[in-house]
């Protein structure tokens, strides 16, 4: 914890028990809102959806988590790894899992194709699991 908390420091933030336990309930499984809110409850932690929006902002700003979007407009937020990666979700449950790819080709591709200066990028893919198949 002793890391989050310097890069708060670092940036004019404190620890706060809610910042804490938001971080606590993060995975490098991405995650709603409501399933971060519904975590904090199991815990009986009651932290109202405006403080996690803006936590959760603040954790995107410094680089501690990841802020990805689906087919379904929602947001989804993960622990940065630092690592990049692409998702495969299941439109079937929503189950969501992690898929790395060797993407340097495609990136050339694009570079070579395309007149803009590519600074980031998000590629998905929507299917069915096993389970829904």
């Amino acid at each position: 914890m002793t890391s989050i908390q310097a890069k708060l420091a670092a940036h004019g933030h404190r620890l706060t028990k809610p910042r804490q336990a938001i971080f606590t309930v993060l995975s490098h499984q991405p995650q709603s809102v409501l399933e971060i809110s519904q975590k904090l409850s199991k815990k009986k932690l009651q932290i109202d959806k405006v403080t996690i929006y803006r936590t959760l902002d603040c954790f995107v700003n410094l680089g501690l988590a990841n802020k990805t979007q689906f087919k379904d407009q929602t947001f989804f937020y993960e622990l940065a790894d630092h690592k990049h990666h692409h998702h495969v979700v299941c439109e079937g449950c929503g189950k969501i899992a992690d898929i790395e790819l060797d993407e340097a080709e495609l990136l050339q591709k694009v570079r070579k194709n395309s007149p803009f200066q590519i600074k980031s990028h998000h590629l998905e893919f929507f299917g069915l699991c096993q389970k829904c198949h």
